[in-house]
């Protein structure tokens, strides 16, 4: 499993942080979220998940994801 921060987004202002662990990066955004979730696309209100590692992202494998929530939380 890999550590993940998940930041619960509007525009550009940080509405929550979230520690997570988990298989993918997807994977820590549906965990926070509790929804399924797809790629951010223009969405306002969306979700960056930051990989914590001590890795340099590279082109082939980013350590920022964007993504916005499908459906509503329960």
């Amino acid at each position: 499993m890999r550590a993940y921060r998940v930041e619960e987004m509007d525009g550009e202002t940080v509405l929550a942080s979230h520690a997570v662990e988990a298989m993918a990066p997807f994977e820590a955004a549906q965990k926070v979220l509790g929804v399924q979730v797809t790629l951010r696309g223009d969405a306002d209100k969306w979700i960056r998940v930051v990989e914590l590692t001590d890795r340099p992202p590279t082109r082939l494998r980013p350590g920022v994801f964007e993504f916005r929530a499908v459906g509503r939380r329960s």
